[in-house]
């Protein structure tokens, strides 16, 4: 009676719900063997203490039951995971190749999926499912294949460290785009085009990796190998973010220490012999760009301008280092305002480069140029203190001596002896490289041959 046929069976159908039965079981059975084990690995409380209660009654038969239970209750192995997902998908096929599915074996599957569904922490946790996508190629359907591993109380936070880390590196990279354009508009350098192109690469790498598809892939390897868990891999993105951000800072802040570099490099240039000032030049240029706050190479892009007989640029370069008091510059500002026959100006100047200034040799210059000044003031008496100042500051100049003799005789002195001693100090310590010195040194020979009626050598 059992062998008989319902109506619209045939053997053949029979046959494939036999097999889908059969696929069943073994989803079953391989689905029991995953729940009998624990996710953990860890022992209920309560198996230990039958246990320990079965060992003071001394019940050997309940010892073996909690034995086994402890031993069913290990974490799942891979091949676990993997037969209870092949099982699976045995059973999807079976179901796909029926004609007419027995209701009963729906309801049996929907069961079995539903506390398949009930064991994600533990294949998750053991799998990582997305290794074998390749291999197994599952459809978008085999919904089983694509278990989601819990969400781990560190990717809440996953949201905010990503947003971190575009801003750590977008301010990085402004930071990048700013020292580079300071380092390149200086001109071409061989130590700027370094630290540039150094912090730029770092910075463009970073942002590759953090802000592509391939970079973030890239990234997921490395953090794969290093054994770092994926609940910390925004984490380890933005600490790397963070850490460009701060070395980018930390150059950026160290910008005004490298000024001083390049201005140090530029005095090195000005003191070889013959002077390299167009070396000069591009460094102290480079040190103003570095650090646009930064006084000193104002003042010795004067002086190199100077020498170089560009007066014009020499002027600007002084006005501004004025404006930071330095006292030399007051000295250098006023000398070119004689020269310019701007006499008040320098009066005005050098005055309040004497207030400023306790260095003796650059005082001696102060009173000098201030001497001078007044004696094209005809302010003959305020000239001779001024220079009298300077020579009992240092009597080996020739400067301050040239200028009294020339006081002196503008102010109709009757003592030609003083008069002659001067022009011969002059003549004596004066030097034929120093532009205001050499003109003197003929007006020096000048005056000492009429007074003395000699020839004297000629100075070098």
């Amino acid at each position: 009676m059992s062998s008989q046929l319902m109506p619209g069976e045939t053997p053949k159908t029979n046959s494939a719900i036999s097999e889908l039965e059969s696929a069943i079981q073994r989803y079953t059975h391989a689905l029991t063997k995953l729940e009998d084990t624990s996710s953990s690995g860890s022992i209920p409380f309560w198996q230990i203490y039958l246990f320990m209660w079965a060992v003071e009654s001394q019940s050997y038969s309940l010892m073996r039951y909690v034995s086994s239970k402890v031993g069913s209750s290990r974490s799942p192995s891979k091949e676990i995971v993997l037969e209870v997902l092949t099982a699976r998908d045995t059973v999807q096929a079976e179901l796909t190749n029926q004609s007419q599915i027995p209701t009963g074996s729906l309801i049996k599957v929907n069961d079995l999926d539903n506390r398949l569904k009930q064991e994600t922490n533990k294949i998750t946790t053991v799998v990582d499912l997305t290794e074998w996508h390749s291999i197994l190629n599952p459809k978008v359907d085999a919904w089983w294949w694509f278990f989601k591993p819990p969400k781990h109380r560190w990717d809440y936070l996953d949201w905010l460290w990503k947003i971190l880390t575009v801003v750590f590196l977008t301010s990085s990279l402004s930071l990048t785009v700013d020292i580079s354009s300071r380092f390149l508009s200086g001109g071409p350098d061989t130590l700027g085009a370094f630290f540039s192109a150094t912090q730029s690469v770092l910075t463009l790498l970073a942002g590759r990796s953090a802000l592509t598809k391939p970079g973030q892939e890239s990234i997921k390897r490395a953090l794969t190998r290093l054994n770092i868990p994926q609940y910390f891999w925004e984490e380890v993105s933005c600490g790397i973010a963070f850490s460009l951000f701060l070395i980018s800072i930390t150059f950026r802040l160290s910008l005004p220490q490298i000024a001083v570099f390049y201005k140090n490099l530029g005095d090195r240039y000005t003191s070889k012999n013959p002077p390299q000032y167009a070396a000069a030049i591009s460094s102290y240029k480079q040190a103003l760009t570095l650090n646009p706050d930064y006084i000193e190479p104002h003042y010795e892009l004067g002086r190199v301008y100077e020498k170089l007989q560009d007066h014009e640029k020499a002027l600007a370069e002084y006005k501004i280092a004025v404006q930071d008091d330095i006292d030399r510059a007051y000295n250098n500002l006023g000398r070119r305002y004689i020269i310019d026959k701007k006499y008040y100006q320098a009066s005005s100047l050098l005055l309040t480069g004497l207030i400023l200034n306790e260095n003796d040799e650059v005082r001696y210059y102060l009173l000098k140029n201030l001497g001078w000044a007044r004696l094209k003031q005809n302010r003959y008496a305020e000239a001779k203190k001024r220079l009298e100042e300077a020579i009992n500051l240092d009597n080996t100049k020739a400067p301050a001596y040239c200028l009294l003799a020339q006081v002196l005789e503008e102010a109709g002195d009757n003592n030609t002896a003083i008069i002659m001693e001067n022009w011969r100090y002059c003549f004596l310590y004066a030097s034929s490289f120093n532009i205001d010195e050499d003109k003197w040194i003929d007006q020096a020979r000048q005056r000492l041959d009429t007074g003395l009626n000699k020839q004297l050598p000629n100075k070098q």
